[in-house]
């Protein structure tokens, strides 16, 4: 099954990217090969680009904060599992403090960093970080792995706190929905949302070239699913298909 995500926020939306650059960014760090390392410093200066927008950290905060609350409204609630409600809250809140206290931009050091900041300028140039335009970093793709991979590691702790928010907030929206199965005999499919609104919109299909085309508001959710292609646009599929859909809110 594949699994496709559409945020209905810009919040939502950049925490999902976000997520994305930390995953690739864990894959190339693990790995040995010195081009996939570049493709890891690469990805430092997109991460910090995301995490350094103020706007991004003041809506992840109220987001989080308004989940907390709602959470100890069910305190009192004995149909509750009273120990894993505490440890959410705790979770919650650590995650709160901590990201509450960040001073400055998280990027503030690779900025600072004068070789990270000549690669970021021939990034944008084609071919500008071959040998020729940046021998220093030619000589730091032969090292030896262990060693560049360390260097690497010491970039990464000024964007934990958010690594690690950014995937309890995911984590606690993907949970806010329960899946159901449907299915529809022409390719399109509607469903009335009486007037909610829901944060993200998880689809499941059981095809490599199925893709959901979806557009929502707080009145319907529209999905037609498309006909994927690497030779040209992507066609309408007409068709029977059986989905799953999770419509998630905190």
């Amino acid at each position: 099954m594949l699994t496709y995500e559409y945020p209905s926020n810009e919040t939502v939306r950049s925490l999902l990217r976000l997520e994305y650059l930390f995953k690739r960014q864990e894959i190339f760090m693990e790995s040995d090969d010195p081009e996939l390392h570049l493709n890891a410093i690469s990805l430092l200066f997109d991460i910090g680009d995301v995490t350094s927008r103020a706007d991004l950290k003041s809506n992840l905060l109220k987001e989080l904060d308004r989940q907390r609350l709602y959470l100890c409204g069910f305190r009192a609630d004995q149909a509750v599992n009273s120990d894993a409600l505490e440890t959410v809250i705790k979770q919650i809140e650590d995650c709160l403090a901590t990201l509450n206290n960040l001073v400055g931009k998280p990027n503030t050091l690779i900025n600072e960093n004068e070789w990270l900041s000549i690669i970021r300028s021939r990034l944008s140039v084609a071919g500008g970080t071959s040998p020729v335009d940046l021998p220093s970093l030619y000589s730091w793709q032969r090292l030896p792995a262990k060693q560049r991979r360390a260097q690497l590691q010491s970039y990464t702790p000024a964007f934990n706190d958010w690594k690690t928010t950014c995937h309890l907030f995911l984590k606690l929206l993907r949970q806010s929905g329960d899946s159901k199965a449907y299915s529809t005999e022409n390719g399109s499919f509607q469903l009335p949302l009486t007037g909610k609104t829901y944060q993200l919109i998880r689809v499941e299909v059981d095809s490599e070239v199925l893709i959901p085309e979806i557009s929502a508001n707080k009145h319907v959710l529209l999905i037609r699913f498309l006909q994927s292609s690497t030779t040209g646009k992507a066609t309408a599929y007409t068709g029977p298909i059986e989905f799953n859909l999770t419509l998630c809110n905190l």
